[in-house]
C-alpha cells in the first residue's frame, strides 16, 4: 500500500510539473482585434472649428449625401468634401469643410448638420462657395468620459493583428467568427485610462445613404449612436433642440425613415419605430438575426436587410434578408438570398442596387421580391462599393461611394449601367 501511495505521489508530481511547463510555454498563432483608445483634452475639443478650405483629395471616404445638385462626402473623422454635381458627367470638387471628428451629416433648407465627436455643428450652405458656421451645440451625442489626467476618451482605433499569443491571454478573449476580441469590459473608457469622473423625408431635405446614422423627417433630425436614439427639433433650424435621447439596445448602426416609421439596423436585428408623432417615436417591434453588420432599405411591404461578415462586423453571414413588414408589429422573414459581402443598398422603382464591398455592385429586378435572386440584371465587378444612392427625380443617376472613390452611373438601362464620371481615391 505504501508503494502505491509513493507511485501515486510521483505521478501527481509529474502531471503537476508537466502542466506547469505547458502553461509556461503554451503559445498559439492568434488573429485578434487590437483596440487603442484615442483621447483629446478639453482644450483640444474646444478649439475644433468648421472651416472651408480648398478642395483636397479623397483618401478615406465615408458617408455620402445629396442636396440641391451638390454632393457632400465625409472624409472619415476629418471633414466633408463639397462637390458641385450640376453636371453629373463633370463633378467638380469646390471645397473641403475641415471638421475634426466628423462622421455623419444631413442637410435641410440650406443648413448642414454635422457631428464632431460629441458636438453638433450647424453650417449655412445656401451659398456653397461661402460656407459659414451658424451654431455649435455642445455634448449632444453620447456621454463624455474623462481620465484622471484630464484627457477625454473619443473612440477606439481598431487594428487586425496576427501574432503568437500565450494561452492565458488568448483564453481571456472572446472569439467571434474565428477572430478574437478583448473582453468587452476591458474596452470601456474606465479600463482604458484610469479613474473617470441615409435617407431623409420631407420638403427641403437632402438624401442620404443606407449607411447613415443621421436622418431627417420634416422638422426633426434623428441620430443613432451605438446604443441611443436622439430626437432633435429643427423648428428653429439655427438652434437645434434636443427633445429626447432613448437607449434602444446595443450595436446600433443605421437609421432610415419610410412613410411614418423609422427602421433601425443593428448588429443583431432590425427595429421598427412608429414615427407618426415625429417628436416622440415609439418602439413597435424587432426582427432578430445572427450577429452581423446590418443596413436596411424599405419599399412597400418589404424591408431589405443586408448582413455581412468581416472582422469588425464580428459576424459570419453574407446574405440579404427579405422581411415582410405588412404587420409592423410582427415582421417576419420571407426569404434569404446568399450574397458575397453586402454593404449599403438603394431602391428606385423595381431596381434594387446592392453594394458588395470588394465584389462590386449588383442590380436586381424586384418586381417579384421573392424571386430577386433569379432576376439579377447586372454586376459591376471592378470597383469597391460601400454605399449607393439612386437619386430621386434625377434622370436615373446613381451615386456610389467606396474605397476606390466616388462613381456615378446612368441606370436608364439597368442591365447595362453606364459609368458617367468618377473621382478616385488618392493613396
Amino acid at each position: 500500500m505504501k508503494k502505491v501511495t509513493q507511485l501515486g505521489t510521483l505521478l501527481f508530481l509529474a502531471i503537476f510539473l508537466l502542466q506547469s511547463c505547458v502553461k509556461d510555454t503554451c503559445e498559439q498563432t492568434t488573429t485578434w482585434v487590437r483596440q487603442t483608445p484615442v483621447y483629446k483634452t478639453q482644450t483640444e475639443l474646444d478649439n475644433i472649428a468648421a472651416t472651408q478650405d480648398a478642395p483636397r483629395a479623397l483618401r478615406n471616404p465615408g458617408k455620402i449625401y445629396f442636396y440641391n445638385d451638390y454632393i457632400f462626402i465625409n472624409e472619415v473623422r476629418e471633414g466633408i468634401h463639397v462637390i458641385d454635381n450640376s453636371d453629373p458627367e463633370n463633378p467638380v470638387k469646390t471645397s473641403f469643410i475641415d471638421l475634426d471628428g466628423n462622421i455623419d451629416l444631413a442637410v435641410r433648407n440650406g443648413r448642414l448638420y454635422a457631428d464632431s465627436y460629441f458636438d453638433l455643428f450647424v453650417l449655412d450652405v445656401q451659398n456653397p462657395e461661402n460656407i459659414t458656421t451658424v451654431n455649435r451645440q455642445r455634448e449632444v451625442f453620447e456621454e463624455t468620459w474623462q481620465t484622471a489626467d484630464g484627457r477625454i476618451w473619443l473612440y477606439n482605433e481598431q487594428e487586425l493583428v496576427t501574432e503568437m499569443m500565450d494561452c492565458e491571454t488568448r483564453n481571456a478573449m472572446v472569439e467571434r467568427g474565428g477572430v478574437f476580441w478583448q473582453n468587452e469590459f476591458a474596452l470601456t473608457p474606465n479600463a482604458a485610462g484610469g479613474d473617470f469622473s441615409g435617407g431623409g423625408g420631407g420638403s427641403g431635405n437632402g438624401t442620404g445613404g443606407s449607411m447613415a446614422r443621421f436622418t431627417l423627417v420634416n422638422d426633426y433630425l434623428y441620430r443613432v449612436g451605438d446604443s441611443d436614439l436622439t430626437v432633435i427639433s429643427l423648428a428653429n433650424p439655427d438652434a437645434p433642440g434636443i427633445i429626447s435621447t432613448v437607449n434602444i439596445g446595443w450595436g446600433i448602426e443605421t437609421i432610415i425613415p419610410y412613410q411614418n416609421n423609422l427602421f433601425i439596423g443593428s448588429n443583431s436585428g432590425m427595429q421598427i419605430w412608429d414615427n407618426s408623432n415625429p417628436a416622440a417615436p415609439f418602439f413597435l417591434s424587432e426582427f432578430q438575426h445572427a450577429r452581423a453588420c446590418d443596413p436596411v432599405f424599405v419599399k412597400d411591404n418589404y424591408a431589405y436587410v443586408t448582413l455581412r461578415d468581416g472582422t469588425f462586423c464580428e459576424g459570419f453571414e453574407n446574405q440579404l434578408d427579405l422581411i415582410d413588414v405588412t404587420d409592423l408589429t410582427n415582421p417576419r422573414l420571407e426569404e434569404t438570398f446568399p450574397m458575397q459581402n453586402p454593404h449599403g443598398l438603394s431602391i428606385d422603382e423595381n431596381n434594387l442596387f446592392v453594394c458588395e464591398g470588394e465584389h462590386g455592385l449588383k442590380v436586381f429586378d424586384i418586381a417579384d421580391p421573392k424571386k430577386l435572386d433569379e432576376n439579377r440584371l447586372s454586376h459591376i465587378k471592378n470597383i469597391d462599393a460601400y454605399d449607393v444612392i439612386a437619386l430621386p427625380n434625377a434622370d436615373n443617376v446613381l451615386l456610389l461611394i467606396g474605397e476606390d472613390g466616388f462613381f456615378q452611373y446612368d441606370y436608364s438601362d439597368p442591365e447595362n449601367l453606364r459609368e458617367i464620371s468618377r473621382i478616385t481615391v488618392e493613396k
